[in-house]
């Protein structure tokens, strides 16, 4: 039987890959304890992952993307 791609679990990969990309981006500054399945939560207010993903999705690779978060918010 072929295994057919859950979209749900292929987009919460890509958000997973998206967050790891910015701990890395930002110098391990983040505390993990802020992450969220769809967000960042910081003390100066939230990150919404999936927006932020939207923008820059076809224009960027996921990794310019996790770039393009971790200056616009100075991570």
């Amino acid at each position: 039987m072929e295994k057919v791609a859950d979209p749900l679990l292929n987009n919460l990969q890509l958000l997973q890959d998206l967050k790891f990309l910015i701990d890395r981006g930002s110098d391990h500054r983040i505390d993990y304890r802020r992450f969220r399945i769809f967000e960042i939560r910081l003390t100066t207010g939230v990150i919404d992952l999936v927006s932020e993903y939207q923008t820059y999705e076809g224009e960027y690779t996921l990794a310019e993307m996790a770039n393009l978060i971790v200056q616009k918010y100075h991570l």
